[in-house]
């Protein structure tokens, strides 16, 4: 069966990320309030930007949420996804700025959120606190590390793409 991913945020990190799920074999659901955002035109199937969070995140098995630096703003959308989305949906904040308390803090169910950020030689460290579900944690770690493979693949198969790391 196809997994969903909603991608809440398609500016730069967010239309990479979506394009890396969709070349994975994911269904990616897309929102931005912005119609300016670059999000993903190139992608064609098993893709759909929606009008709302709501709509974007009904039926993901994970949201990713890539919003500007500002922790007001991620906690509401953390929120909002949380209570839209599935309940065992995982909710993954790329986040540079703040740390997995931060993030998890306001979450509705905080067992399903992690932090996620960009490794320093590529790929993604994942960030969880002791709240964290075992299951999601490493669904999110195969995930993440399936993304890292498929961005380093197209440059050099002869590169071993970095794998995902815990925090």
């Amino acid at each position: 069966m196809t997994r969903k991913v909603a991608v809440l945020g398609l500016g730069t990190r967010g239309g990479d990320i979506a394009r890396a799920f969709h070349a994975t074999g994911w269904q990616v659901a897309g929102f931005d309030p912005d119609p300016g955002a670059e999000g993903v035109p190139d992608l064609k199937r098993d893709w759909t930007r929606q009008s709302t969070i709501s709509g974007t995140v009904q039926g993901a098995d994970w949201v990713m949420i890539c919003l500007p630096e500002r922790l007001e703003l991620m906690r509401k959308v953390i929120q909002r996804a949380q209570s839209e989305a599935p309940r065992t949906a995982t909710i993954a904040v790329v986040t540079r700025d703040f740390d997995i308390d931060a993030v998890q803090g306001c979450a509705l169910r905080p067992a399903h959120v992690l932090r996620v950020d960009e490794g320093e030689s590529g790929g993604y460290v994942i960030d969880v606190s002791s709240k964290t579900d075992a299951n999601a944690k490493s669904d999110a770690t195969t995930v993440l590390a399936q993304l890292a493979a498929q961005e380093f693949a197209p440059k050099d198969r002869a590169v071993q793409p970095p794998k995902a790391e815990s925090a």
